[in-house]
């Protein structure tokens, strides 16, 4: 819990640790990976996403047009990019 305030999210990782098997250091380390996680900000997932279904051998035309669904139900309001922004995203 870098980010954050000590007290901050310290409810919420009492709760874990309260309600599951985890352990207090266990529950924050899970805070902080989904914070981490939603975090991450549009550009960065393009980037990430466009590398990694590249890897999984899709074309771009796949991966663009898979890229404009899977920003659709992010949790970060991201803005509706066409596919040329899309490219310039991973392009520059």
């Amino acid at each position: 819990m870098n980010n954050a305030e000590p007290t901050d999210l310290d409810e919420l990782v009492e709760y874990l640790a309260r309600t599951t098997r985890l352990e207090r250091g266990q529950a924050e380390r899970l805070v902080d990976e989904v914070l981490s996680f939603l975090g991450e900000q549009p550009e960065q997932f393009v980037r990430r996403r466009h590398l990694e279904l590249q890897r999984q051998g899709l074309s771009n035309a796949l991966i663009f047009a898979r890229l404009e669904q899977e920003l659709s139900r992010r949790r970060f309001a991201a803005p509706a990019y066409s596919r040329r922004q899309l490219r310039r995203i991973v392009y520059g």
